[in-house]
């Protein structure tokens, strides 16, 4: 009898979602996230595509999972920045190191960054990305809040939509168009991003 062998790849006895996850960052960063497949994924964690359904369903479920995971990492990213700050610092440099920590994370994971707010991509109406991305939002509303405590309905939205709106674009941009002059050289690229920060924690800190 002819036995047909295994693929092989990292899964083994392991964590077979684990090795799918590993997988998409692996294509996410090597050819975007239009390129993932669970096929694909399945294939490079050592294991038939029928094995590796049964923990995501589809493509959709597995980004989605991803997209997850890395909205946890987006959080801690900018509490961890908050956390590293000295005894007794004030609000607006808590406000500030929630800034950097999301520009940091967005340096370190660029073609995840892209990935997570491909909402064509990932299920927006799966309870726990829904609860990955409030969590990832809640470091900047909580330092918001510090920040600007009379700022409620209408003036704390704006507050929180300028603060995102800039850092997010930031990154953005970095990633579309990272030869503009604007930011040319890591050097310049921070001075530009530090200086952006300072002048929304005083936007954000105004009556």
């Amino acid at each position: 009898m002819t036995v047909t062998p295994k693929p092989r790849g990292r899964h083994h006895h392991g964590d077979l979602r684990r090795a799918l996850l590993d997988a998409v960052a692996e294509i996410v960063l090597e050819q975007g996230p239009e390129a993932v497949t669970l096929r694909e994924c399945a294939r490079r964690a050592g294991v038939s595509h029928s094995a590796a359904a049964p923990h995501f369903g589809d493509k959709r479920g597995l980004l989605t999972a991803f997209a997850v995971e890395k909205s946890d990492r987006l959080a801690r990213s900018m509490e961890e920045a908050v956390a590293a700050l000295p005894a007794g610092a004030d609000a607006r440099a808590r406000l500030a190191a929630t800034g950097r920590g999301y520009l940091a994370f967005a340096r370190a994971n660029p073609a995840h960054f892209r990935l997570m707010f491909r909402t064509d991509l990932i299920d927006t109406a799966n309870p726990a990305w829904r609860a990955a991305a409030s969590g990832a939002w809640a470091p900047l509303a909580t330092a918001m809040a510090a920040v600007a405590p009379g700022a409620e309905g209408r003036a704390l939205r704006a507050r929180l939509a300028l603060a995102w709106a800039a850092v997010h674009g930031f990154c953005t941009l970095r990633l579309e168009v990272p030869g503009a002059e604007l930011w040319a050289g890591e050097e310049r690229a921070a001075e530009v991003a530090e200086d952006m920060i300072a002048l929304l924690v005083e936007a954000c800190a105004a009556p």
